[in-house]
């Protein structure tokens, strides 16, 4: 009752006076509404609802054996002008249920407006991680409800990967300003060879209250409040498959926690992050803060900074496509190159060659021959995150004047709770979630991981209405350097997902079954069932 008084007081005068401004100051232009309802229930049996339910949902997931929800959701898009270079988009995405672990009623609500390449968007919104487009579904009917909706049955039918390992869309949207060139644009005068994409955002984290509540069993874990949310990218591919079959595709992004106070329930809030204008530009820029931060803040890189290299080649042939791909994460500027630089007591420095050992690499094959036409794509991804810089780390010092790299302690920070929004990691979920943590605590405990995944997805039936996805995953865990497992954990999940789609409908209803087998998570066995109709708004 207090979720519908809430909708009925505030989303839906909102979306009543939106929809009517949209048909009458707009009504010259092109737009169009969409609307959708979901339906979701989850039943499982052992420890926790099993792994690929919960994982890079955008947030819309529930650790609990049983749970459902209902979602309703509502995209506005239209174009303005005579050449319709003025674009915007509108959208709200509500969310209630049952045995939530957190229970964020807007789940999405932004605005977006464009002029030709260049975008706008304001607010929650959910995203898919870079560089992960390439597994789309072919031999796909045009009028599916999923090219409307990709996340309403799982995040997106080509989703067979793991995620990034900076940015997975495991967690809800963290709400921002984002200035972006979403899709790649031909830089001119190059023959249609080069192209650049990039984005640079600015947000807040909304989960100050779930952060209390979560660690109020645990009096010395820190939660955050407010924090500050920063990213950026910035990519280019060189090629045109038009003229000749390979491409090139890389790129930088980088993410930053700073900002906001940190508090424990045995000392209140202890600590204030500035946020200064001089502080948005060092989480765009990084560098060490000042006096008003702690020292280590000063001495390294101030606010919580974590990043990622990629790299991807593309073979485009007649039968089959075939792309490798990397990623490469670092922290602050620990592995941010191969050569790390140490410096003594004296300030003299040394360069010390390292290689990159935490990496994810990935090969997708794209099925197009028409030979097992039930297959569209296949994906292997082999992800580390064990080697950290090595398990050692001290500033020099009277009492030891050597510099020591490494202990990077991935996803987690000495001053912030952690690379995590809602409780849901946002970095690879192979590192699982704080939200798995039984001690009130908001650490990552098993963030040194190794792991291989491989992903399937096609389609069956007379005309195509019959989609699936398979995947698999084993990976291996050993703590963190700090505290280590007395045994290494491992665990293997496996998913199914099967999707009904009649061609012309404006509904579907899809089916999950997925089972894990671990001594880390437990194991756990459970179906998913989900209904999703389009179209209610007229």
């Amino acid at each position: 009752m207090l979720f519908m008084s809430s909708l009925k007081k505030n989303i839906l005068p909102f979306l009543c006076a939106l929809l009517f401004c949209c048909n009458s100051v707009l009504a010259q232009d092109s737009f169009s509404i969409k609307d959708y309802v979901q339906l979701n229930a989850i039943g499982s049996a052992g420890e926790y609802a099993p792994y690929w339910l919960v994982t890079n949902r955008g947030g819309v997931s529930s650790l609990e054996i049983h749970n459902g929800y209902i979602r309703y959701g509502i995209d506005i898009d239209g174009s303005i002008g005579k050449n319709k270079n003025w674009k915007y988009s509108l959208g709200v995405d509500l969310k209630t249920g049952y045995n939530q672990n957190y229970n964020p009623i807007v789940g999405q609500l932004y605005a977006d407006i464009s002029y030709k390449w260049l975008n706008l968007s304001v607010g929650a919104k959910e995203r898919l991680p870079e560089m992960r487009d390439f597994c789309s579904l072919v031999n796909v009917n045009e009028n599916r409800v999923l090219n409307s909706f990709q996340s309403l049955a799982f995040n997106g039918l080509g989703d067979l990967g793991t995620g990034g390992l900076v940015y997975s869309g495991n967690s809800s949207p963290v709400p921002q300003v984002r200035l972006e060139v979403p899709e790649y644009v031909t830089i001119k005068g190059t023959g249609s060879l080069l192209h650049m994409r990039g984005h640079i955002s600015y947000g807040v984290f909304l989960d100050s209250k779930f952060q209390e509540n979560f660690t109020a069993a645990n009096p010395k874990a820190k939660y955050n409040k407010y924090a500050l949310y920063h990213s950026k990218a910035f990519f280019m591919k060189v090629g045109n498959e038009a003229k000749f079959p390979l491409e090139a595709e890389g790129g930088l992004e980088m993410h930053a926690q700073f900002g906001g106070d940190v508090y424990t329930h045995a000392k209140g809030k202890y600590l204030a992050m500035p946020t200064r204008f001089k502080d948005f530009l060092k989480a765009f820029i990084p560098a060490g803060g000042d006096e008003l931060v702690p020292f280590t803040e000063q001495s390294n890189i101030t606010g919580n900074q974590i990043g990622n290299w990629h790299l991807a080649l593309t073979l485009h042939t007649k039968p089959l496509d075939f792309q490798i791909y990397g990623e490469h994460m670092f922290e602050d500027f620990s592995q941010l190159f191969f050569i790390e630089y140490q410096n003594n007591i004296n300030n003299k420095r040394t360069f010390v060659y390292y290689p990159w050992r935490d990496i994810m690499i990935g090969l997708s094959i794209k099925n197009k021959s028409g030979i097992l036409d039930f297959i569209s794509n296949v994906q292997y991804e082999y992800v580390s995150t064990y080697d950290q810089s090595g398990a050692g780390y001290n500033d020099p010092s009277d009492y030891f004047v050597e510099q020591m790299d490494g202990l990077d302690n991935y996803y987690n920070h000495a001053i912030y709770s952690g690379w995590h929004y809602y409780g849901m990691a946002m970095g690879n979920p192979l590192v699982f979630s704080p939200l798995y943590n039984t001690d009130g605590s908001l650490e990552f405990k098993a963030n040194r991981m190794r792991a291989h995944h491989v992903g399937l997805n096609g389609t069956f039936g007379h005309k195509k209405e019959f989609l699936y996805r398979l995947m698999y995953t084993y990976s291996e865990n050993w703590g963190t350097y700090v505290n280590p497992f007395f045994e290494k954990k491992y665990t293997t999940s496996l998913l199914a997902d099967f999707i009904y789609s009649p061609n012309g409908k404006s509904w579907l209803v899809s089916a999950s079954v997925a089972y894990d087998h671990s001594n880390l998570i437990g194991n756990n066995a459970g179906l998913m069932l989900s209904f999703v109709k389009v179209g209610l708004f007229k």
